[in-house]
């Protein structure tokens, strides 16, 4: 049985309701519909974006673009301070039971928290600013650009948490839409404009359009979020209503293990910067935007099943959490191993298409951050696993650890093997972090979520969703 999980929501929210629960069947289907939108737009995006970009800049500016938006991923996270996963754990349990009053109270306490994590983040922002943009992006940019990067920040931040609340409620539509893609849209579209006017563009044009597009779905985020909780009122109380210090305390190790991993995702990136050219730091990116496509089935189902797994868990449903993570980890693996194949065999000619034929040079790197990411698409979540059963610290804990060899490991390599020798780096680390979550997840929850061909059928998942 697995054990049943540390949260603040109190034991009302776990009583089955038939009258009140929102259909989990249906959440996971509006869910998977809605996130299969956004990540398929997103997807498709990242590489459009991308490919303007590399024709409107110098790959020594695309360089400058990969490293700011590594910048950007790690400093958002750091700003959410981990309410994306506790939120959508929180929410999805009071929405799960229709405890509006209890889901509003969650709203407050995460504007509150975020407000204090804004001051503090820009400040230390502020205060980093000369060194990173003397050491990291190796260009003076002044402090106007300075000031706009931490404005992408804070948005992005307020983006991420703003949909993963409305995903926690069940209302996918706005959550999955609201995320990412449309940010990315409008920098394709304006982008895209300037090139065929053969208009000129730079890092700075590069940074403006991205903080003006930011600001905007942030803004749209939030005014949904507030229309949501003026809306709904009610439902089964508690002892006691969420508070800040409460969703601070279940969202500090959270915040640990996803700044971790976004800045283990990041170091690759980081250290090429520091230590290679510019030019090198732009193959390597353009190569990590086409290994995105490897994680896009797995991304997807990512929208609908934090809540899922926080539900299941909270009823005690043990047999139905472990089926749908091995559901999560067989239809990832159907996408995205032929996915891959077809990086193995065409990986330049993709370069080259997409990007240029001076990115053909990222060949060989793709081929090697592809095959970490099959390995990440096939074993799953078990991470989110780890998450949504309160073992918090031990993610981190395991995050850090791979954090620290992945920095020495690259460090060690990278005069002597460039992008290749890092690329294998990053490989091998993501291979053992997931082997890690894999078995500690098996350990703790008593569930695999290896894939399984019996999960394969929809009327296999649309049974074990309708059992309560």
């Amino acid at each position: 049985m697995i054990p049943r999980p540390e949260s603040p929501i109190p034991e009302c929210a776990t009583i089955d309701r038939p009258s009140q629960q929102v259909s989990v069947l249906s959440r996971l289907r509006h869910g998977a519909l809605f996130g299969l939108v956004n990540r398929a737009s997103l997807g498709v995006l990242n590489i459009a974006v991308a490919m303007v970009l590399t024709r409107l800049l110098s790959p020594a500016d695309f360089g400058f673009y990969t490293v700011f938006v590594q910048i950007v991923a790690v400093g958002a996270m750091i700003q959410s301070f981990g309410m994306q996963t506790g939120v959508t754990k929180l929410a999805g349990i009071a929405g799960g039971i229709a405890a509006w009053d209890q889901a509003r109270a969650v709203f407050r306490a995460t504007v509150k928290l975020y407000l204090i994590m804004a001051v503090v983040v820009s400040v230390l922002f502020l205060l980093l600013w000369p060194a990173l943009e003397s050491h990291l992006f190796g260009r003076p940019l002044g402090w106007i650009i300075g000031g706009l990067i931490c404005l992408v920040i804070l948005t992005r931040a307020a983006e991420e948490i703003g949909a993963s609340y409305l995903r926690g409620v069940g209302r996918a539509r706005a959550g999955a839409l609201l995320l990412s893609a449309p940010r990315e849209a409008i920098v394709f579209a304006v982008a895209l404009a300037v090139l065929l006017m053969s208009g000129s563009f730079d890092v700075r044009d590069t940074v403006q359009l991205y903080a003006a597009a930011s600001a905007l779905i942030a803004l749209a985020a939030l005014l949904v979020c507030m229309r949501f909780t003026g809306r709904h009122h009610g439902g089964p109380q508690g002892t006691e209503q969420m508070n800040m210090r409460q969703l601070a305390v279940l969202s500090a190790p959270i915040l640990i293990h996803s700044a971790g991993a976004v800045v283990l995702k990041a170091t690759d990136v980081w250290i090429l910067s520091l230590y290679r050219p510019a030019e090198e730091v732009a193959f390597y990116g353009a190569a990590v935007r086409v290994t995105n496509l490897v994680l896009f089935a797995l991304s997807v189902i990512n929208i609908a099943l934090p809540q899922l797994l926080a539900s299941m868990h909270a009823q005690g449903r043990a047999r139905d959490f472990e089926r749908l993570a091995r559901t999560a980890a067989t239809w990832s693996t159907v996408v995205s191993v032929p996915v891959f194949f077809i990086v193995l065999f065409f990986a330049e000619p993709l370069l080259v298409t997409l990007f240029g034929a001076p990115y053909g040079a990222g060949a060989t790197v793709l081929i090697i951050l592809a095959a970490g990411q099959t390995v990440s698409a096939v074993v799953g979540s078990p991470g989110m696993m780890l998450q949504m059963t309160g073992h918090q610290r031990l993610l981190s804990g395991l995050t850090l650890g791979a954090l620290v060899v992945n920095v020495i490991a690259n460090v060690l390599v990278v005069d002597d093997y460039g992008m290749e020798g890092v690329a294998i780096v990053t490989a091998c680390t993501i291979t053992g972090r997931m082997a890690l979550h894999t078995w500690f997840a098996w350990r703790l929850t008593g569930a695999l979520s290896l894939p399984d061909p019996r999960t394969l059928t929809p009327s296999a998942l649309k049974a074990m969703l309708r059992r309560r």
